[in-house]
Formats: structure tokens, sequence, C-alpha cells
């Protein structure tokens, strides 16, 4: 095996350029820092990713990403690196729902946090007053509720059911909302991470639930934008080049990863793939695959018309198949749109076909353009460990960036960083283990962004109660 000398003076390398491995490149570089990333892929951006637009060409992403205010590190990452203009903020959400009513709702600014969110929740028209109570009454009591150490953590929909939400709130509001927002089934999901939806996503500022939507292809974004940036200040960026192992002294240091039978030295290593993948370089450091740490798949469902049929710039759609629906490029007489389904496993038995065409039925129902349009071209995109599945007792198992090995680091949103598996939680454990590595070379490196400011009123609002412990009553002898 070769050593090579182009790569002996730099000081850390980054394996994976997902978006975990690009933040902790620009966090590394920003603290002047020698970097080098290895991406097996042509191009960086992970599952971040696009594809090759069949019929207007250009890029297409593979699942659309939307990040939300709440998501601080994220879009402070955009801002740094000049990726923010390519970001469109939307503040109003849509609903669509059963029977095609829409509701247009905005949060407003002339009342505090929580406050703000009372046209949200009772701007649904497919809701009764009560059923606009009852939703309301349920979010304070999750923001409230408990979720500390617990013996058996139940899942989101055993907790909603147990304090008496009705179907229809569970059914149109809270399994859109929260499979959604954490790619899970809402059977399955655990508790504290609902939790982490409705009060960090939701009720802790009046910009939380802004919506920050891509406006330019994620492989643009991120595979050209980002590393262009990253390279213009001295990062290395190597395509192409998967990392086969890792070579490790008895003592568990890193003394150089291998590329192609190459060794490239180097003096600390962040590990930035998905984990199931970083299992393989360094199985004695990742949790192994049981029930508590599994992937749940999201699907994007592509199509094409011969107009355009979206007339909402995206859609949720409750009580359907579909999930979100967003509005895509239209050039001349053609119109992409996207629909987006989490924890999809199972769907129609994997008949692609027919979830097409299901879609495809929704879409005519609720879009009266769509009702005359012909499909022009559909393709469906699965990603059956698209995110970690945020269940019971995973928190148990995510691995710090830290580990036991002086100068090797871990990242990805699989990571513990304290948020579900999205593009914050990947910039969160890139930023992570940035700082860790630096610190072992003795280097000051910058950290988290700060979360979005709580006012008196959320932290009274918002701050959980404790399960009152039943007594045993005591006789008293005299």
């Amino acid at each position: 095996m070769t050593v090579s000398a182009s790569t002996s003076q730099q000081r850390v390398v980054i394996v994976g350029g997902g978006l975990a491995g690009l933040a902790a490149a620009a966090a590394l570089t920003d603290a002047g820092m020698r970097v080098t990333i290895y991406e097996a892929r042509r191009r960086c951006g992970g599952r971040a990713a696009s594809f090759d637009d069949p019929v207007g060409g250009g890029l297409v992403d593979a699942c659309q990403h939307v990040a939300m205010g709440c998501c601080t590190n994220f879009i402070d990452l955009c801002r740094r690196t000049g990726l923010a203009d390519a970001l469109r903020r939307d503040r109003t959400l849509f609903f669509i729902g059963p029977d095609g009513d829409r509701a247009a709702c905005t949060p407003t600014r002339l009342l505090p946090a929580p406050l703000h969110l009372a046209p949200l929740v009772f701007g649904m028209k497919h809701f009764s007053w009560r059923e606009k109570l009852a939703l309301a009454t349920g979010m304070l009591r999750l923001a409230r509720s408990h979720t500390g150490k617990q013996q058996v953590e139940p899942t989101a929909l055993a907790w909603l059911e147990s304090i008496g939400q009705p179907e229809s709130v569970i059914r149109l509001f809270w399994q859109p909302v929260i499979e959604s927002a954490l790619g899970e089934s809402i059977d399955l999901v655990s508790l504290s991470a609902t939790r982490k939806v409705a009060v960090d996503g939701f009720l802790a500022h009046g910009e939380a639930a802004d919506l920050w939507v891509p406006t330019a292809p994620l492989g643009t974004l991120f595979g050209e934008g980002l590393t262009a940036w990253l390279e213009s200040r001295g990062t290395t960026i190597v395509t192409g080049a998967a990392v086969s192992s890792l070579a490790r002294d008895a003592d568990g240091r890193v003394r150089a990863v291998v590329t192609g039978g190459v060794e490239h030295p180097c003096e600390a290593v962040i590990v930035a793939v998905p984990w199931r993948q970083a299992g393989r370089l360094v199985p004695d450091l990742v949790p192994a695959a049981d029930e508590r740490f599994a992937g749940s798949p999201i699907t994007a469902v592509h199509l094409w018309f011969d107009r355009d049929v979206v007339d909402l710039p995206h859609a949720v759609l409750v009580g359907r198949v579909s999930q979100w629906v967003f509005r895509g490029e239209v050039t001349g007489d053609r119109s992409h749109c996207q629909v987006v389904i989490s924890a999809s496993r199972g769907l129609f038995a994997g008949d692609r076909d027919g979830l097409r065409d299901a879609v495809v039925d929704e879409l005519r129902q609720v879009f009266p353009r769509a009702r005359a349009a012909r499909l022009v071209e559909a393709r469906v995109v699965t990603d059956p460990t698209a995110v970690l599945s945020v269940r019971p007792g995973v928190e148990d198992v995510r691995p710090p960036a830290r580990t036991r090995s002086a100068n090797l680091f871990l990242a990805g949103d699989w990571t513990a960083t304290g948020w579900p598996s999205t593009m914050e939680g990947a910039v969160r454990s890139g930023r992570l283990a940035a700082v860790a590595a630096a610190e072992s070379l003795g280097v000051p490196c910058a950290g988290l962004a700060p979360d979005l400011h709580k006012n008196p009123l959320v932290r009274l609002l918002c701050r959980p109660v404790a399960p009152q412990r039943a007594t045993r009553a005591s006789s008293v002898t005299e």
C-alpha cells in the first residue's frame, strides 16, 4: 500500500460530502484548518441530490427538502456561504381538506408566541370548532408533556389517543404534520420527538413554522454552490473516491484513510456518511441495526403535465395518500410538480404504477387545472432509509460526535444532535463534529448557532410538567 504525498500535510479528513460533511468542512475552514473531503459519488450533497429532468432538461430534486424557521443552523450555514438567496420563505401553510376545502394558515405577527398560531389552528376549514379547540388543547398538553427518562416511552399515536384527541384531528392534522416532519409513521415515532416538533417547530417563536424552500435544485445549491465556496477557501474536495477503510493504531487512533489502496495520512477524521456505511467503516463505534436503530422510507412522486396544474406553491393534502405537493418549474407548455409521502413502507405493496395513478387522481380532485391536463412523464423515487426512525429508545443508542478514539469523530443526521433526522440535524451534527475535531488539535472552532429566542410566555406554557407519582397511604400509630 502506498502513501499519497499530496495529502500528507492535510490535518483533517472528512469522509463523506453530504450535508453533514459539508457543514463540518465549513466550520473547520472558518477556523483556519486545512480540510480534505472524500466523497464516493461524482457530486457532493448526499441525499440532498438531484437528477436530470427527463422532460424540460436541467435538474430535479430526488425528494423535496424543506427547512423551517426553527432550523437556525441550516439557515445560518446558507447565509454564511451565500446560498440564502436561493431559499424562498413561505409564512403561509396551505391545507387542503378531504372535501377539497382550502385553508391558508398564516401565523399572526400581532400576537406573541405561542398565541401567534391562533390563525393557523382556527383557520382550518375542515375542522369544526370543537375539533379546533381539541387541537389547540392537544398542542398545549403536548408542549407541557414530560418526556424525560421513562421506563416505556409512548408513541405519538398512543399518547394522543390517551389524552382524548378526536380521531379526526389525529388523522387530519397530527398524522400528516408529524409524519412529514419526522419522516416516520405516527404509530412509531416517540413522544419526545413529537414534542420537539410541536415546541421548536411551531410554538417557540413567531417565525419557527416559516417554510424555507429551496428555489434552486439541491444539486446546484449544495453540490455546486456550497462546494465552490469551500474550495475558494482552501478545502480540497475529492469526488469519485470511496474511502474503503481507516488505518488505525492499536489504541484506536486513525493515522490515515484509505482510498483505492492509497493511504492518506491525517491528524483527525470525521466520518460523515449514512449510518450503515459508517457501521462498515467503524463497526466498533456505530450501533448495529435493531428495532430501535432503523431507517424509514420516503417516496417522491414526480409528475410532468402538459400545462401548469398546481396553483399553490405548496399544499398539505390531508386525509389522502399524498401528503405534500410542491409546485415545480413551469417551462413553456410543460410543468413539474412533486408529491412527497413520508413513512412510505409497504405503500401500494410496491406497485409504482398504482401509486402514480392514485396520486394523479388525488391531484385532479383538488386542483381543477389538472383535470383536463395530460400526464407527460412520471417517476417514483423511494429512499428506503431516507431518515433515521425516531422511535422510542432511539436516543439511547444514537452515538455522539466524540468517540472512544481521540481523533475519530462521527457526523450525520443519525447521530446524537437532539434533533430528528433532518437537514438541520445534519448541519448540527457536522458542526458538533467539527468543534470536537478542532478541540482535539488545540484549535478553537465556532459551535452551534443559537436557537430562536423563547419569550417568557413560551417558557411558561411549554414548561414540561412531570407526572405525579402515586403515593401510598401510611398508617400512623401512637
